[in-house]
């Protein structure tokens, strides 16, 4: 615990804490970093766009297909992030590497079983561009926590 006198009374800090915020906050940004790639081939036209279908405003539903996509991505993130980032810990592997290749992975092998698992229609690149993406996101978590290394 870091303390300091404020005057009125003792205020506490806790590290645990401040380094649970910065880890909640750097997966959040590693979100937007996952989630913007993929909005944008979609959200930029529509905000571009002249169509009539998207009236007045077509700039806001572009930005809100790019919200839509990065809640998706915290949500299909949340759980296995705090686990991949405990089983890093526990196994002691080398952050930054690991932080990239284990979400790379992992979304290389479920994004081939659903497609491949989907009626056996071939998998094409779909699992190679998730799984840079996600590997791109594990990385800049690892940045964006401040680059972290054993031991914790």
């Amino acid at each position: 615990m870091i303390g300091w006198y404020t005057g009125g009374g003792e205020m506490t800090i806790s590290f645990e804490k401040g380094r649970r915020a910065r880890a909640v906050l750097a997966w959040f940004l590693a979100c937007l970093v996952g989630g913007l790639p993929f909005s944008a081939p979609f959200a930029v036209p529509i905000m571009i766009s002249e169509a009539t279908v998207y009236g007045t405003g077509h700039i806001a539903a572009g930005f809100v297909l790019a919200l839509a996509v990065v809640i998706y991505t915290l949500l299909l993130t949340a759980i296995p992030a705090v686990v991949l980032v405990h089983l890093v810990r526990l196994f002691g592997w080398r952050r930054g590497v690991a932080d990239a290749a284990v979400p790379a992975g992992i979304s290389f092998a479920l994004t081939t079983l659903l497609v491949a698992g989907n009626g056996g229609q071939p998998v094409g690149w779909l699992p190679f561009l998730i799984a840079s993406v996600a590997g791109i996101s594990g990385f800049a978590y690892w940045h964006f926590t401040g680059r972290p290394r054993p031991p914790y």
